[in-house]
């Protein structure tokens, strides 16, 4: 049988000497036979309940900026592949998505002349004018610090689940690691525009994001909106379970990068979103990604114990209708390249109208192995 509920993990039982065994051992079931979890208790070690109330609002009030400000900071004007999309610009499994967002990322500079292609995901965001969101930037730019904060200490339990060191996967980040979020906004299916967007082929107004699975090390998601029936993960039956909104818990889920690193053991599970339904409303998530250095040639952690190797082959063997509906995805292989050069064309593939402006050639490679 495959998993129909999302297990639910106490970050504060880590730091009981006493608890933290059944901590380790809940955890480790999670990233291994669910690839979800519910993070609660979590608040001392990021984000206070206050980050959270003002990122939610700063979330809110983005998107009740006239069309003129969002486009101020349109990410068709980055080629880091950050700022606002509107409704239905990003692409998954081949159909538009009906949610408008604006990515961001721990601010950097811009990579020097000469530097790999792939590179150019890392650069400065861009932000909304402060004369019309004065608290966004610095509201932002708080939440990422706390969170990556949350994240590193994240990291390394995930190590000790694993029956690893602790330290084991530090060489996989850089000092000034680049992390990602998104403000992201899903209207319910009401809507002016809904009409005219039905005769799109390429669209889907019941797509809030269609079936994928992430690519970074691992996502930390807020729903900040009571909506339920919306975020949904597959299990490895071919069923949808719906991860409903909990204000005090934080859903983490594996990216492909951690099942990568870990040979297969930690499984990056298939999830979607779900347009609101009729009338709820409009749905707030702010999804925020754990990404290792771009450079990583590394190969999987060395000294995965077999009883934990064991565990992912009987997980493997019980998977007999799983992934059919989610379209193609670049997957890392450090044999060949850099993790980096697998992040930039999974970003080609979303957001085409960017790649077309900045980076046309490559578009059209990867829209050849994308219709192949």
């Amino acid at each position: 049988m495959s998993f129909s509920s999302i297990p639910i993990i106490d970050l504060e039982e880590a730091f009981d000497p006493e608890k933290k065994p059944r901590f380790l051992a809940n955890l480790q079931y999670a990233l291994i036979n669910v690839g979800f979890l519910l993070l609660v208790n979590h608040e001392k070690h990021g984000p206070s309940k206050q980050d959270f109330l003002d990122i939610k609002e700063q979330a809110i009030e983005f998107f009740a900026l006239g069309d003129d400000v969002k486009k101020g900071c349109e990410m068709i004007n980055s080629p880091h592949f950050l700022g606002y999309s509107r409704l239905g610009n990003e692409i998954t499994s081949g159909k538009a998505d009906w949610r408008e967002q604006i990515d961001l990322a721990t601010e950097l500079p811009a990579p020097k002349e000469g530097e790999p292609l792939y590179k150019q995901i890392e650069g400065p965001n861009l932000w909304p004018d402060e004369q019309y969101a004065p608290n966004f930037r610095p509201v932002v730019t708080e939440y990422i610090k706390k969170m990556t904060q949350l994240g590193t200490k994240f990291r390394r339990l995930v190590c000790e689940a694993l029956e690893l060191p602790p330290e084991c996967f530090e060489s996989y980040f850089k000092e000034n690691q680049q992390c990602k979020m998104k403000l992201i906004a899903y209207p319910d299916i009401v809507h002016e525009k809904t009409q005219a967007l039905k005769q799109d082929k390429k669209t889907n107004l019941g797509q809030g994001v269609g079936p994928h699975r992430d690519s970074d090390f691992l996502t930390y998601i807020f729903q900040a909106s009571n909506h339920n029936c919306s975020l949904q993960v597959q299990n490895f039956q071919g069923e949808w379970i719906s991860v409903d909104s909990d204000p005090g818990a934080l859903v983490v889920n594996v990216g492909q990068t951690l099942e990568a690193i870990t040979n297969g053991v930690c499984k990056a599970t298939i999830h979607r979103v779900v347009s609101p339904k009729l009338g709820s409303g409009t749905r707030i998530s702010i999804p925020f990604f754990q990404t290792i250095d771009l450079d990583c040639r590394k190969t999987g952690a060395s000294g995965i114990p077999s009883d934990i190797l064991k565990k992912r082959d009987e997980r493997d063997r019980r998977i007999t209708d799983w992934g059919v509906d989610v379209g193609f995805q670049f997957t890392p292989d450090v044999s060949k390249h850099p993790v980096g050069y697998t992040v930039f064309r999974n970003r080609i593939k979303s957001h085409q109208d960017v790649a077309a402006k900045w980076y046309p050639e490559v578009l059209t490679q990867v829209l050849c192995e994308y219709s192949a």
